[in-house]
């Protein structure tokens, strides 16, 4: 460190924190974003559930669907907009904030300090997978892919998959069921066509 005043260091290490800060920051709202886009999907399929005991039903451009898988498909359109969010805002604000500590990091490694954490975790990030490079924008695509390919088989399940009208058909059996077992099983019955019987004989008498 010969040659190097010491005085320039103090404020190269404080940029240098600054920076990893701002780092910090944008991945933990990138983390905050995602959880909240699993939170609001998980609320729309358990709402769907919920649907499936009612058994509503809806006519859409001619498809008789259940309600219940087009309450799960609209969770796609929160899960797209916390996506762009995610990916075009936030992320390119970590691209630059990992860009900006290359220098900064570059300067104090020629002052004689061994700081080279943005660089490694830039060089750790990256997987080769079917001999692509998959890079951390690579990984969001897919977490959020998954998650949307996911939704839409569940809501094609529930949407052609349940039985319409299973509530209204569980309710008319409900309904009718005890109806007829009190019609079959009512003493007045045999009474009345004992009376009818006393009757027509009394009618030949």
């Amino acid at each position: 460190m010969s040659g190097v005043n010491m005085n320039e260091i103090a404020p190269q290490v404080e940029v240098w924190k600054k920076v990893v800060d701002v780092q910090q920051h944008f991945n933990d709202l990138e983390l905050r974003i995602r959880n909240f886009a699993l939170i609001v999907t998980g609320a729309f399929i358990g709402l769907g559930g919920y649907a499936i005991k009612d058994g509503g039903t809806v006519t859409l451009f001619g498809l008789h669907m259940s309600v219940a898988g087009l309450v799960v498909f609209c969770s796609l359109l929160p899960l797209v907009a916390f996506y762009l969010m995610d990916r075009l805002w936030y992320h390119r604000l970590l691209e630059g904030a990992v860009a900006a500590a290359t220098p900064v990091e570059a300067r104090l490694r020629d002052m004689g300090l061994t700081i080279e954490l943005g660089t490694k975790i830039s060089e750790a990030s990256p997987f080769t997978l079917f001999g692509r490079k998959v890079r951390s924008k690579h990984k969001m695509d897919g977490f959020y892919g998954l998650t949307a390919f996911g939704i839409i088989i569940l809501s094609l399940i529930l949407a052609f998959g349940v039985e319409p009208g299973t509530r209204d058909a569980k309710l008319a059996n409900t309904l009718i069921t005890p109806a007829v077992s009190a019609t079959a099983t009512s003493p007045a019955s045999p009474n009345l066509g004992g009376s009818l019987a006393e009757t027509s004989s009394a009618a030949s008498d």
